[in-house]
């Protein structure tokens, strides 16, 4: 099973070998890298989230997948309890502990989860982890830029961070699809070749993130080792047994749930510490080696859940 799950989401690691590669051969620059993931983050995204909910979301299929931003509210909080422990443990500073925290308690829930699910289960999945992220982009731009930010950030500026053009859009499309709403189809076709470009474009954004060479001098040994340990192996072992308990579930819920807390730490760490304050260089060697170390460990916990 383990082998069957790598060759249908090989494909995904060719494109990230391909972002990697046009990193060393200098195609893509620190500037246009940076470029391209505004590009992604705030023009393509938000179309894939609107062409995929309003087209393919019902009240229906809305209503019975409501478990799915629970699951991703309770795995964040335990993600943040477990990053609690471990900042702890390895006695950080202040400005290393809030950069830690974001790494092992947000994931890369857009960027690779959206390509891993897609090509799993097509549209219909996509649809699922919309729903999911619901959940997790709350607290992404709340909870996670006041661990990044605090004490300095008061808190109504943390629930302005929510009004940019991804959560508009995701809201957009689910009212769009909840109340069968048709626009004209030259609007929809666009939205579909906009938001096309999302998955290719995230995944050679990330893999340029991986040829970056400011991890050399990141952090110590033991500090990558707990972060990927917990972020790519507790957490998914913790949502294994989250699902457990409601056996219930449908296998497509279950395996985005494993998923989703199996991804590495979240591609975007680097830009937001420069925005809001952190460990630069934590933050690159962080999503550097999770990523990295997640090619392995995600298709693991997947190939669990399917058997």
């Amino acid at each position: 099973m383990f082998t069957s799950v790598l060759s249908r989401i090989g494909i995904i690691f060719i494109i990230l070998l391909v972002g990697t590669l046009a990193r060393w051969r200098r195609v893509l620059t620190e500037e246009t890298a940076s470029g391209l993931c505004r590009v992604a983050i705030e023009i393509t995204l938000p179309f894939l989230y609107f062409y995929t909910l309003s087209t393919n979301l019902n009240l229906h299929i809305f209503s019975s997948n409501l478990v799915l931003p629970l699951y991703a509210i309770l795995l964040t909080f335990a993600s943040y309890f477990l990053s609690r422990i471990a900042s702890f443990y390895l006695k950080l500073d202040l400005r290393q502990a809030g950069t830690f925290k974001f790494l092992l308690t947000f994931s890369n829930y857009g960027f690779l989860a959206i390509p891993l699910v897609f090509a799993l289960f097509g549209r219909a999945g996509l649809v699922r982890v919309f729903i999911f992220n619901l959940g997790i982009t709350f607290l992404y731009w709340t909870f996670g830029i006041a661990i990044l930010s605090a004490p300095k950030t008061a808190p109504l500026k943390l629930f302005k961070n929510l009004l940019n053009n991804a959560t508009v859009a995701l809201v957009l499309g689910l009212i769009a699809g909840i109340i069968s709403l048709k626009l004209p189809r030259f609007i929809m076709e666009a939205s579909n070749l906009i938001g096309n470009a999302t998955i290719p474009l995230a995944l050679i954004v990330v893999g340029s993130m991986l040829a970056r060479n400011n991890y050399k001098r990141g952090a110590s040994f033991k500090i990558i080792f707990t972060l990927a340990f917990c972020r790519l192996i507790i957490m998914p072992v913790l949502a294994i047994l989250f699902i457990n308990i409601f056996d219930n579930l449908p296998n497509m819920l279950k395996v985005i749930i494993v998923l989703q807390a199996a991804m590495p730490s979240a591609s975007t760490t680097p830009i937001l510490v420069k925005r809001f304050g952190g460990d630069a260089e934590l933050a690159a060697s962080g999503v550097f080696f999770t990523t990295l170390f997640s090619i392995i460990t995600v298709p693991f916990f997947i190939s669990l859940v399917l058997q």
